[in-house]
């Protein structure tokens, strides 16, 4: 713990928004422990099938519950205003980094492979790129936690050259991500790459079962297709849109405003936050449209040859195994 004198000249007490941050992140614990823990549960033990799509659905609810466990120290520093060690606060930091673009990426990697399964079957190329999906989901944790840690170390050399030692644990500025460089780099492929993806993913989704046989013979509920769509894109959105919002107005905004924005990257961060308690809406709707709804074989069939549709007929309807 840092000296309390120095912490009550770096930081001031009962700010304003406490009881809100306090509410927030005790409300995301305890729903996304349950959720999470629930859904770990569901697929380690109760899930029969092994798919490419129930993997990912694994990494994210373990990346999911990687940021619920870390939020208790968020809420005891909101009720308390004393900071922790230094190096707490910022590897806490870096878990709220790690989660939030791990999520991004798997949310993608989902929807990638949602989109290979359904409206390019017999590619096989692709299919056996889908079949390396443990491999994928090990690249994405490699890649995002080591994009976490290099402008940490330079921010933390910068610091350590100044004699910065006033220690403001979740109120200091966030200079090692709204760094210029790499906000640009995070906006890009952090997540406008991502959200490209999962938009024309989930176009072409909708595209190929709105247009199938499958549909037209009722073995595809398009509706629940498509509220499962709408799921991943507006969890997408509301979530990790302002965060990034607001790491662009640093590099635009001038230093007049940086009081402004600290508190809206606060705010931000809050609502970052609540992905790992709504992640789970999307698996629901997940397991219970592909593995529920339609079978996978007879799906695949409708969408290459329209033609076969009297086989279809025949065809019993089994759990899907994207």
């Amino acid at each position: 713990m840092d000296d309390p004198n120095q912490s009550q000249n770096c930081s001031e007490a009962n700010q304003p928004l406490d009881a809100f941050y306090v509410s927030a992140f005790s409300f995301i614990f305890l729903f996304g422990l349950v959720f999470n823990i629930l859904a770990l549960i569901f697929f380690f033990r109760f899930t029969k099938i092994r798919s490419q799509t129930t993997i990912y659905m694994k990494n994210l609810a373990c990346a999911d519950l990687l940021l619920v466990v870390s939020l208790p120290l968020r809420i005891s520093y909101y009720i308390s205003r004393q900071p922790f060690a230094l190096l707490v606060c910022e590897l806490n930091g870096l878990i709220f980094l790690v989660n939030m673009y791990g999520s991004i990426f798997f949310l993608t990697c989902i929807s990638l492979d949602r989109c290979v399964a359904i409206c390019f079957p017999m590619k096989s190329r692709l299919n056996e790129l889908r079949k390396r999906a443990s491999w994928i989901s090990a690249g994405v944790w490699a890649l995002v936690v080591g994009a976490s840690i290099p402008p940490y170390v330079l921010v933390k050399i910068r610091k350590s050259a100044s004699n910065d030692s006033c220690n403001l644990c979740f109120d200091k500025s966030p200079d090692y991500v709204t760094n210029p460089l790499t906000v640009a780099t995070t906006l890009l492929v952090g997540y406008g790459i991502p959200l490209v993806t999962i938009v024309i993913c989930s176009l072409a989704l909708l595209r190929g079962v709105r247009r199938s046989s499958a549909t037209r013979m009722d073995l595809v509920d398009w509706h629940k297709i498509r509220n499962m769509v709408a799921t991943n894109i507006v969890i997408f959105v509301i979530c990790f849109l302002p965060y990034h919002t607001v790491l662009l107005l640093y590099t635009v905004c001038g230093a007049s405003s940086r009081d402004v924005l600290h508190k809206a990257y606060r705010l931000t961060m809050a609502i970052a936050c609540c992905n790992a308690m709504l992640d789970p809406a999307a698996y629901y709707f997940t397991t219970e449209t592909f593995q529920k709804s339609v079978g996978i074989k007879a799906l695949k069939n409708a969408l290459t040859s329209n033609t076969e549709s009297g086989e279809l007929n025949n065809r019993s309807v089994s759990p899907v195994n994207t």
